[in-house]
């Protein structure tokens, strides 16, 4: 058995990750007002331009899956290259036709012999899949069956908890989340509202607060929750939209009230930025098998 592993670009693989040979990104997308098109990325340089250029767009860009065309192309480079089987682990098929459009295509080549696959919905985004991908790779290479990986990865998805903070409301009512009454009361109050990836696969509010230190705060008790639940044996991760020294500063006061524990932090890629805006942050809480 030839194992590749395919994920989305919502993932923002390290750079380890997305160099290895038996790992695969199939990309998603933003188009603008316009008709320009932004494709997901991890530049950095890229994501502060994608960022400058939303502050001041009049209307919210359309994030779009990745194209069906892409993934039969990354299929048929993993199977020229001699690889059996595949685990694809994608953004939550809740909030994306992702996962849907991947089993179609991995459906059809296993029907026809050409390749055996295992889908994981992640119930989420972001760092979520690297963590996900880190840990199903670590898993086989210890000798772990596929099928009893798939199965300890999919419980791992129960485990694993994100929590989105916007910083400008009007974002979710641009973008047909929010109600504009309540986005001029929220922004009237400061009201800065928490949403969590639900076990349903959707995004529902969770808590509002009008501070950022309360925003911290509760993340705090979050964390705390999880060591006790987990027995320490967990990561925690920061993706932003376009405030870094803000969230390397979090991640500082994490590691402090912490000592040893890992802290990811990197940006929100562009077709999860569309959604939380400039300015907003999410707090990802990753046991470990």
């Amino acid at each position: 058995m030839k194992i590749a592993y395919i994920v989305d670009s919502t993932a923002s693989l390290s750079d380890e990750l997305a160099g290895r040979s038996d790992v695969f990104q199939v990309h998603l997308s933003v188009t603008f007002r316009d008709g320009s098109i932004f494709k997901d990325t991890t530049d950095e340089a890229a994501l502060k331009s994608f960022y400058q250029r939303l502050a001041t767009e009049k209307e919210i860009p359309k994030s779009s899956q990745p194209q069906v065309g892409e993934y039969y192309e990354v299929v048929e480079q993993i199977i020229s290259k001699g690889y059996d089987t595949v685990v694809a682990i994608h953004i939550g098929k809740g909030i994306s036709g992702t996962y849907q459009s991947a089993q179609m295509v991995l459906n059809e080549y296993q029907e026809e012999g050409k390749l055996n696959y295992h889908l994981i919905d992640s119930n989420g985004t972001s760092f979520i899949i690297e963590h996900l991908l880190e840990q199903t790779i670590e898993q086989i290479e210890k000798g772990i069956s596929i099928e009893e990986t798939v199965q300890k990865i999919e419980k791992l998805v129960e485990d694993t908890q994100i929590y989105l903070v916007v910083d400008d409301l009007n974002y979710l009512v641009r973008g047909g989340r929010l109600g504009a009454g309540s986005a001029f009361i929220g922004s009237l109050f400061k009201i800065k509202p928490i949403v969590y990836f639900a076990d349903d696969g959707n995004v529902k509010p969770f808590d509002k607060v009008r501070t950022n230190s309360r925003v911290v705060k509760l993340w705090e008790s979050l964390i705390e929750e999880a060591m006790d639940k987990f027995n320490g044996k967990i990561k925690i991760a920061i993706a932003h939209g376009d405030i870094a020294e803000e969230a390397h500063q979090i991640r500082k006061k994490f590691e402090n009230m912490y000592p040893g524990i890992s802290c990811r932090v990197g940006y929100l890629t562009p077709a999860l930025g569309v959604h939380g805006g400039p300015g907003s942050k999410g707090l990802g809480i990753l046991p470990y098998l």
